[in-house]
């Protein structure tokens, strides 16, 4: 353990702390010398080996890259210059073709390659640049054929002999009718990469050399290491049996690469199968309580108290899952040869501590909340009269304060603290020494009173149990309260009892009354419906003749009346009696509805089938005012209802909406579906309905204000017949307006008819 000395430094203030427990890798871990540099001598072989094979290999890429490369340049520029050289031909076509050929290449110098050839059209030389260029043999051995072509589109590699590889291309003339070959040397290309490649393999060479002086020097080490390591062994041995009999291991955290390292005893106090040569914080975070300190903070507090050993507690989890109790004491220390900080310390197991600990603490709790539990206030006097332990009950009576109780105060000083004094002589002087155990009530100055039950204990204090009885106290002046008030409360009951005798006397003659006053009214009602039925009767056979004749005389079927004037009476008479004849119609369907005789017959039918018939009803009307009317209902909204009475409420709803709308005004009728209602809308925009008229103009006979200013005409049944036939079906009428921005009318209707007699579940066309 001499390597793992060191004086205590300050860690520096700006650093992340890491934890790190057990002993140093340098100074635990064991290197086995009859393998270990056998196996780090075949890897360096095959490292070397590897390496060059690498190098070579690398070469021969960018050996290809370079050639390739050079390809394409030679291309590119042959097929720039034949490009040039083919104009500068067409645009002096009686000059020399040699001449040209110069002049183009010192033109362009950048571009012009080793050697330029060219021929006509059957292969004799024209031109050549330099003149001792040898390109014309390079061709022909080669095996170039100009009376064919050739490769005219790329380049090729040609053996030139002792003058080396060269890269030719060849390009044909159109102006000339001639062709144009360019070769260039591939060692000129070439170079750079020769260049690269020597420093490539310099630098191998001088890698090798430096891996073998590694390789002896390493070699050199490992024979001291090997003599350490077996010393390190056998005090290792001495160390681990001293760990393992003591249940505690050694932790060793290197803070500035993060490794933890155990001692193998630490293993065998949590039991843990698997022994990795260093931890990571993450790993023994895993295994940390999470309630407990971090090791970040067992870090932290190592470097705040500047060297000093800390001290600290926290769990640990085991293999089988149990959570095991360690106390650390550890300190930062710098190694001698790295410098390096680590928290070197050592973990006792006090589990068992802990739990005996815990026990007793269980223990103590049980009977403080047990004494607390009790209905009664409960108190502990030692041998001095001094508190040990009293419940919040007690502490209550006396007014005690927290602080008080935890000071341990003495029983003389109790009035003096809770400004609390007993009424009963006596009592406030605690129990005689001679006494066993003692009861006595006593009232206290508030005029609480208290049963006190007082016994020793053995070590001379005493246990008082006080009980609140002032309820007990109070309890018998109340019962003599309630006897008297119970003879006062009997008088009065008589006295109650009697004026509800009168009072039932009373509500009885008034049912009485009530029976014959609604037997009367329900008599008046049929009267009156079947007054209104008789008079319908009796209106409609003398308005059917009114009507026939009147149309028979407007027709002039049995002759000419003689003036356009009976003809216009005969019209009049025609539409009074058909308004008649309405009314009515109307006055018996509200006496059918208010009699309740008259039956729905249910059926699925489309929404927009009753709008639209609506809306044909009052099309002539609409169209005289010359209103415009507006439908929005969707095609597959459907509904289950008596489709006659939808459409006659449709109907009186688009109707009042033409008579109130203005000449050239606006009306919209709509239908849209809701969670399980369809909204059928009305909307005109006349003059409106004030607000006291939405009321009641639902009701028989009622009209607005409006209709009777502008001497409109109407008996007042059509919303009320509308109203009851909605009302019929389970919905709700709602009218909304604004004086002299229009009125709109809401017709909330179901889908679907719950609960009714008969359903016909037809689909109506």
């Amino acid at each position: 353990m001499d390597d793992c000395q060191g004086g205590p430094v300050r860690q520096s203030g700006g650093a992340v702390f890491r934890l790190a427990t057990g002993l140093r890798a340098s100074c635990l871990s064991a290197v086995d010398g009859r393998w270990f540099p056998s196996a780090a001598s075949i890897g360096v072989a095959l490292a070397i080996v590897g390496t060059i094979a690498l190098t070579l290999q690398h070469l021969r890429f960018e050996r290809d890259l370079a050639l390739q490369s050079a390809a394409r340049e030679v291309g590119i520029r042959a097929t720039i210059l034949a490009a040039r050289l083919d104009a500068a031909l067409a645009a002096a076509p009686r000059a020399s073709p040699a001449g040209v050929l110069r002049q183009v290449l010192d033109a362009h110098p950048d571009e012009r390659l080793a050697e330029a050839l060219m021929v006509d059209r059957n292969g004799l030389q024209i031109a050549i640049d330099p003149p001792e260029a040898v390109i014309a043999d390079e061709l022909t051995r080669a095996g170039w054929k100009w009376s064919d072509g050739g490769d005219e589109g790329g380049v090729e590699r040609v053996d030139a002999g002792g003058a080396g590889d060269r890269f030719t291309a060849v390009r044909t003339l159109p102006a000339a009718a001639a062709r144009v070959a360019f070769a260039s040397p591939v060692d000129l290309h070439l170079a750079a990469w020769r260049r690269a490649a020597l420093a490539t393999v310099t630098l191998l060479a001088w890698t090798l050399a430096l891996m073998a002086a590694a390789g002896l020097l390493y070699g050199s080490e490992l024979r001291r290491k090997r003599a350490r390591i077996r010393e390190e062994r056998a005090r290792r041995a001495r160390i681990d049996l001293a760990l393992n009999r003591g249940r505690c291991g050694l932790w060793t955290w290197d803070l500035q690469r993060g490794h933890i390292v155990w001692s193998p005893s630490m293993f065998d106090v949590l039991d843990l199968p698997d022994r990795p040569g260093w931890w990571t914080i993450a790993d023994l975070r895993a295994l940390m309580h999470p309630e407990d300190e971090s090791l970040e903070g067992i870090a932290r507090l190592a470097a705040e108290r500047q060297g000093e050993c800390v001290e600290v507690e926290f769990r640990m989890r085991a293999s089988d899952g149990r959570w095991v109790w360690l106390r650390k004491r550890a300190e930062i220390v710098e190694d001698e040869e790295g410098g390096g900080l680590s928290l070197v310390g050592i973990v006792f197991d006090v589990t068992e501590r802990k739990r005996e600990a815990e026990a007793s603490a269980t223990a103590d709790q049980r009977l403080r909340e047990a004494i607390e539990a009790i209905s009664e206030a409960f108190v502990l006097w030692d041998s001095a009269n001094r508190l040990v332990l009293c419940n919040s009950k007690y502490q209550r009576l006396h007014n005690l304060p927290s602080e008080a109780v935890r000071s341990g105060v003495r029983y003389g000083e109790l009035a003096t603290l809770g400004g609390l004094e007993f009424a009963a002589a006596g009592a406030d002087e605690p129990i005689a020494a001679g006494l066993r155990s003692r009861t006595y009530e006593a009232r206290l100055s508030d005029g609480r009173w208290l049963q006190v039950n007082e016994r020793r204990t053995r070590d001379g204090g005493y246990v008082s149990v006080g009980t609140d009885i002032t309820a007990l106290k109070e309890h018998e002046e109340q019962l003599i309260n309630s006897e008297r008030l119970l003879l006062t409360t009997v008088a009065q009951l008589r006295q109650s009892r009697h004026s509800l005798e009168e009072q039932a006397q009373q509500l009885a003659d008034l049912a009485e009354r009530y029976h014959e006053q609604k037997g009367q009214a329900e008599a008046a009602n049929r009267a009156k419906a079947e007054f209104l039925a008789n008079m319908s009767h009796e209106l409609r056979t003398p308005l059917n003749a009114i009507i026939g004749f009147s149309q028979l005389m407007g027709s002039q079927t049995f002759g000419p009346l003689g003036s356009q004037k009976y003809r216009d009476y005969c019209g009049h008479i025609l539409a009074s009696g058909e308004y008649l004849l309405q009314v009515v119609s109307d006055i018996l369907d509200m006496s059918r509805l208010e009699a309740g005789r008259e039956r729905l017959c249910y059926a699925r039918f489309r929404a927009e089938l009753a709008v639209s018939r609506a809306v044909q009803d009052i099309a002539a009307t609409a169209r005289e005012k010359r209103i415009a009317v507006a439908v929005d209902v969707g095609a597959d909204l459907m509904i289950e209802a008596d489709p006659a009475a939808v459409e006659r409420i449709l109907t009186t709803l688009m109707r009042n909406a033409i008579k109130f709308a203005p000449e050239g005004g606006a009306v919209e009728i709509g239908a849209q579906a809701m969670a399980e209602q369809i909204c059928f809308y009305v909307e005109d925009s006349g003059p409106g309905i004030a607000a006291e008229d939405i009321a009641r103009i639902g009701r028989p006979f009622e009209q607005g204000d409006v209709v009777m200013a502008n001497g409109m005409k109407g008996s007042g049944l059509g919303l009320a017949i509308a109203n009851s036939l909605i009302e019929l079906h389970g919905g709700t009428l709602r009218l909304g307006s604004r004086a002299g921005e229009g009125a709109v009318a809401v017709v909330l209707l179901p889908k679907v008819q719950r609960g009714a007699r008969a359903i016909v579940l037809a689909q109506v066309a």
